[in-house]
């Protein structure tokens, strides 16, 4: 019984991509960058660092993934603002579709996220 509503759980949130658990509102755009975050730290980093970019509605941030969806307010920002704020702390940011985010976030989902060893790099 355990395992069912486990596999219930899981098919669930297989089934949900960015676009449904995420609610745009009208004047905001989302933005999907791939980057190269290393670990947990690096993901905390670049959430408290972009949470207080002009106009940033909604964020998620996932090193596992290493993934980075902004909503933000037009008018405000743009997508290229925020990517140069992301390489601004060191990190890359790859504009991405939300498509393409959905199937990185379901693969993660899926085959889950394992380092044999966690590398660190050095930032600006």
């Amino acid at each position: 019984m355990k395992k069912l509503i486990l596999l219930l759980v899981i098919a669930l949130f297989s089934g949900l991509n960015a676009s449904e658990t995420l609610a745009q509102k009208k004047g905001n755009s989302i933005v999907c960058f791939k980057s190269d975050m290393d670990c947990l730290q690096c993901e905390k980093t670049v959430t408290e660092y972009l949470k207080f970019e002009k106009g940033v509605k909604d964020l998620k941030v996932d090193h596992a993934s290493n993934t980075i969806l902004v909503e933000y307010k037009e008018g405000k920002n743009t997508d290229e603002k925020l990517a140069a704020a992301i390489k601004k702390k060191g990190y890359k940011a790859e504009k991405i579709t939300i498509k393409q985010y959905d199937e990185l976030i379901e693969h993660i989902h899926e085959h889950g996220h394992e380092h044999n060893h966690e590398v660190h790099r050095e930032r600006k």
